[in-house]
């Protein structure tokens, strides 16, 4: 099987996966070290890409569900709010520019007098701004801020939707390692390296999963994309 990763995709959907699985990896090298090796060892690594990609899939689509509950909470997609008349998180300077480059380019970007009317038909033009530009922005070589904030908002939003297998794993993946380390030393007197090491990453994979997964962590990326994005508007003509 020819599985090729672009760049977004390896980044924003296989890593989390990655960082996901690593305690259930390095549990298996502490509590059966021999499976790592060839041939078993090696046939884990084929099967090994295939999964991840497959997790990768449920990963993006977990992710991509929390999306609307996220903005739900937010008040509205980040383009969508900054982009909204009177909203104090972008310039009102800088939000004119923006709406000015928006008509130029032949969007319709709704007037304060339009927005204050009907809000539901503003934020759908909103939207459709938005819509646009990612269409004019994929170039990732002209847009490299862009793409940049894309991906890291990928990132953090997929690894948010694995959080509970996240900790779940790291969590097994530590009493997993401690047991290890007791048995090697009850049994040779000696704590086994791989376990150390397995348990130690794991514990920090724990309290990454904790103080860093977050909500927060995931609106300060999707905020910073919708910031890249909006100002790429001003490069297009």
């Amino acid at each position: 099987m020819n599985i090729k990763f672009d760049t977004y995709s390896f980044r924003a959907r296989v890593l989390p996966v990655y960082l996901t699985l690593v305690p259930a990896v390095l549990l298996v090298a502490a509590l059966a070290p021999d499976g790592l090796k060839l041939p078993l060892g090696g046939a884990a690594g084929i099967v090994f890409v295939p999964i991840s990609y497959f997790f990768s899939q449920i990963g993006a689509d977990f992710g991509k569900r929390l999306e609307k509950d996220l903005w739900l909470k937010w008040g509205g997609p980040p383009t969508t709010r900054f982009l909204r008349h009177g909203n104090d998180e972008l310039n009102v300077v800088t939000r004119g520019r923006i709406h000015n480059k928006l008509r130029e380019i032949g969007l319709h970007v709704p007037t304060r007098q339009e927005q204050e009317r009907d809000k539901y038909a503003a934020d759908m033009y909103y939207e459709s701004c938005t819509e646009d530009l990612i269409r004019r922005t994929r170039d990732a070589k002209k847009f490299p801020l862009v793409f940049k904030g894309l991906t890291e908002y990928g990132f953090r939003r997929n690894l948010f939707g694995l959080k509970i297998l996240g900790l779940l794993l790291a969590v097994v993946g530590v009493a997993g390692s401690v047991w290890s380390a007791y048995s090697g030393w009850a049994a040779t007197n000696k704590v086994p390296a791989v376990a150390i090491v397995g348990g130690l990453i794991a514990a920090g994979l724990l309290l990454a999963w904790f103080v860093w997964v977050t909500e927060r962590t995931v609106k300060l990326a999707a905020n910073r994309y919708a910031r890249f994005l909006l100002e790429a508007a001003q490069e297009l003509e």
